[in-house]
């Protein structure tokens, strides 16, 4: 992953961490939402009940890095700006690559996470593989390792580990303490 993308990304959380900010950004939000015009600066202050100094310091950060928009005296948001970071960071998410040639699970993930189970009886077979896929490696691993993989894709890696043994893309060995990808442990014959 772009370090670009992920200092972009983790800026623009860090920002948004601070109450006054994210308050200016619900604001702005919501009074757009409702066909408002952008605000100024003592404006905002007036409708969070904020100092004016403290908003000011807060719309200059959030101006600085995107999220505000600079209209003559006032600022509206510009919620653009979160949606490219996230484009930035799916587009760079090795799930993506793979989810372009299973166009049947592209919408059992959001942003790289498994977000709904798919009809596993219809689609358990292509999900393995993608897992399978997804977390390639050569050789004998323990289920820790298995674990931490599929961890990047969903919080259930019990299923998903049980899925890919059940569907033929990982081996368990017979004590059930180490995992081998199917392909490897055909090609030395197990």
């Amino acid at each position: 992953m772009s370090t670009l993308a992920r200092a972009r990304a983790a800026e623009l959380l860090s920002q948004l961490s601070h109450p006054l900010r994210l308050s200016i950004v619900g604001e702005l939000t919501r009074r757009a939402a409702d066909g408002g015009r952008p605000l100024s600066i003592p404006e905002i202050a007036a409708a969070l009940d904020a100092p004016i100094r403290q908003v000011a310091d807060a719309v200059s950060r959030l101006h600085g890095i995107g999220l505000l928009e600079r209209i003559d005296q006032t600022y509206a948001v510009r919620l653009a700006t979160l949606r490219d970071a996230a484009d930035d960071l799916d587009a760079e998410n090795p799930l993506t690559d793979l989810l372009a040639d299973a166009p049947r699970l592209r919408g059992v993930f959001t942003h790289g996470r498994l977000v709904t189970l798919p009809d596993l009886s219809i689609h358990g077979r292509d999900l393995a593989t993608l897992l399978g896929q997804l977390i390639d490696f050569e050789g004998a691993v323990d289920e820790a390792e298995i674990n931490r993989r599929l961890t990047v894709v969903s919080d259930d890696v019990a299923l998903l580990r049980r899925l890919m043994v059940d569907e033929g893309v990982l081996v368990r060995d017979r004590a059930g303490t180490t995992y081998e990808m199917a392909t490897s442990a055909v090609s030395r014959g197990r």
